[in-house]
């Protein structure tokens, strides 16, 4: 399989390294976002017009036992060709401050390129090739966060012209279930509320791809984990913790999340960000 001319001009223009890559990412999930990367398409060498890439995350489950490859079973075999559609060889390989990522099978060679800005965020380069044409991304997002039960599991990115308009959606990942329980939710106090108001807003703009520490433009720059502490919502909180939330996210008045700790969950949501944080170190 041919991987475009073009991908070595794609990773000559990533951004200043930061930090080392890990040695391996055994237990760990890999989440790369492209909201706000640029992505173009490629055919025999000739790359088309860099546009915004709309595109839902590309997710990648690294088993907990030591190594750095493994294999997964990504396609359906057509009858009749079972011997070419063989399990898809995922693969890390760290390179100093640079970790290359690869998702190879059958038609298909993903090429990921991780950019460390700490050791467990940074920016990302996608080359999807496939024969003669590709899908290149550039400017993309990534995030590691430790996998809660041991598996191998890769969620290929959907992208905009593979769906139909307006069926596009991101990663769930159990957060579309507990939007649909807040909504039936009903509490007693107008601050409560608030926060009720804040998270149904906050929580479907991270389904479709918004930063998961991103804030409304009115709330003080309450993040969705701040509002989810207020709330005293320990699936909400344990969610938003697992995918990557910022324990240290401060308000515009300097409000951590702890602040924002209450109501009768409040001792275990106090322990749940413990635990993060000491997980964290």
């Amino acid at each position: 399989m041919k991987v475009p001319f073009s991908l070595g001009i794609l990773l000559a223009a990533s951004p200043a390294f930061a930090a080392p890559a890990p040695a391996q990412l055994a237990g760990r999930i890999l989440e790369v976002n492209f909201n706000g990367a640029m992505a173009c398409g490629v055919i025999c060498d000739e790359a088309g017009e860099w546009k915004p890439a709309v595109a839902t995350p590309l997710v990648i489950q690294f088993p907990a036992a030591e190594g750095t490859c493994f294999h997964i079973q990504l396609d359906k075999p057509v009858p009749g060709e079972e011997d070419l559609w063989q399990p898809n060889k995922v693969s890390y390989a760290p390179q100093g401050e640079v970790a290359v990522v690869q998702v190879r099978g059958y038609m298909r060679n993903l090429v990921l390129t991780l950019n460390f800005d700490n050791p467990d965020r940074g920016r990302a380069d996608l080359s999807w090739g496939m024969d003669e044409s590709a899908w290149l991304a550039r400017g993309a997002t990534f995030r590691l966060r430790p996998a809660k039960i041991n598996k191998a599991r890769v969620e290929l990115p959907t992208r905009e012209e593979d769906v139909d308009e307006g069926a596009l959606q991101t990663l769930d990942d159990g957060l579309g279930e507990l939007v649909r329980e807040l909504e039936q939710r009903k509490y007693p106090t107008a601050v409560e509320r608030l926060y009720r108001k804040r998270l149904l807003t906050l929580l479907p703009q991270i389904m479709e791809g918004a930063p998961i520490d991103h804030s409304l433009s009115d709330s003080n720059g309450t993040t969705a984990l701040h509002n989810a502490c207020g709330l005293s919502h320990v699936e909400i909180v344990e969610w938003l913790i697992d995918h990557g939330a910022d324990l240290n996210a401060k308000t515009a008045k300097g409000a951590g999340v702890d602040d924002c700790v209450g109501g009768p969950n409040a001792a275990a949501i106090r322990a749940i960000l413990r635990k993060a944080r000491q997980s964290a170190e």
